[in-house]
């Protein structure tokens, strides 16, 4: 039998043009639909970016406004010419900073009655403040320990070495055994943190017995020779006291100066004079000095230019008791020549501002005055 062949019709000329022209126009309308597309997605890209532009040039146009406008359009004001010497910055009753070169702080006018072991603090206000602290033999060793920027009510006990202290900043009582029978105390800032050492000169070995309020650890050194006075002060303006010491058979100063550890000595006034040390020129560092009771004359060698100064001021049973006293009168930072009279219990203060004086009566015969930084 013969294979049946399916029948396939043929293509014509006609035919084969319409199928060509048909894939042409499809072909095209795919075309088309892909430009048109990416002609779309330009245009949004466009809007996109115009969007976005405008916004960050709106942002930074804003943000320079503000900035322009924050700009100061004045000089500064000028400082006060008669700023004090020293700023203290409180928080309630803690001090928190000073601002200015380091200074000397006021000191109020007070003293200690060793009958009655009751310390009398006349506070800035006017207004007496008391203290019950210590019996008769005990020998007041006032100091900030506590490094608040107020004195801390202190005495040291020879007897048993031992030191008893009542700190401003929160009335805790504190014990410190530092120190022997014979020790003279010299409570000071050594290590400059702000807090006054626990501190005593040995005469009998000529040693002086730190323990640091910075780490506790306790330090020695040998200065001086039988018969000197221990007077520590910052002589070298670094806000730290340096040791030093008054040799009275040789009318001399021996101080070893703690920013440099350099020993320096130096001669002023004659043998009998008692020293006076502090900051009488303002500049930040003690001046040696000197008062002679014969005369009533204190002599000061200034730090700042070395020059001489010397001022009668007292008798010769007044008690020295130098201090920076201000009042409405005289508010510079320099040290101011004063006295205390036991007779009268008056202190006499010739203020630094004008030589001017100011008289007020605190005390009584058989007192001692301690001035300082009390702020009561």
């Amino acid at each position: 039998m013969k294979k049946e062949e399916s029948y396939k019709p043929e293509k014509t000329n006609s035919d084969q043009s319409r199928w060509k022209l048909g894939k042409i126009t499809r072909q095209s309308k795919k075309n088309r639909k892909a430009k048109n597309s990416r002609r779309a997605l330009a245009v949004l890209s466009l809007l996109v970016l115009a969007t976005f532009g405008f916004g960050a040039w709106s942002s930074w146009h804003e943000w320079s406004a503000i900035r322009n406008s924050a700009r100061p359009t004045t000089a500064p004001s000028p400082v006060p010419a008669n700023q004090p010497a020293k700023e203290y910055v409180y928080a309630g009753s803690a001090l928190i900073s000073t601002v200015e070169p380091f200074r000397e702080p006021p000191s109020d006018l007070a003293v200690w009655r060793p009958s009655s072991g009751t310390w009398y603090v006349l506070n800035a206000a006017q207004q007496m403040v008391t203290q019950q602290w210590g019996v008769g033999t005990d020998v007041p060793a006032p100091g900030d320990f506590d490094g608040d920027g107020k004195t801390d009510f202190c005495v040291f006990r020879g007897s048993t070495g031992t030191w008893y202290i009542i700190k401003s900043s929160d009335g805790t009582i504190q014990y410190v055994s530092f120190g022997t029978s014979g020790d003279l105390p010299a409570a000071a800032d050594f290590d400059g943190d702000g807090r006054a050492e626990v501190a005593v000169w040995r005469p009998s070995n000529q040693t002086w017995y730190i323990q640091q309020s910075s780490n506790g650890a306790a330090v020695s050194t040998v200065f001086g020779t039988v018969g000197d006075k221990p007077v520590p002060a910052d002589f070298d303006g670094d806000g730290r006291a340096d040791i030093a010491v008054w040799r009275d058979s040789t009318a001399t100063f021996w101080t070893r100066k703690s920013g440099a550890d350099q020993v320096v000595s130096y001669s002023i006034g004659q043998t009998g004079d008692e020293p006076v040390v502090g900051d009488y020129d303002g500049d930040g560092r003690s001046d040696f000095a000197v008062r002679r009771k014969s005369d009533n004359v204190w002599r000061i060698r200034s730090s700042a230019d070395g020059s001489l100064t010397s001022i009668n001021w007292g008798l010769a049973t007044d008690v020295a008791v130098p201090g920076r006293y201000n009042d409405s009168g005289d508010s510079d930072a320099r040290t101011d020549v004063a006295v205390w009279r036991p007779s009268e219990g008056v202190w006499y203060i010739r203020r630094s501002s004008d030589g001017s004086l100011r008289a007020t009566a605190w005390g009584t015969a058989g007192d001692i005055p301690v001035p300082a930084n009390w702020r009561r």
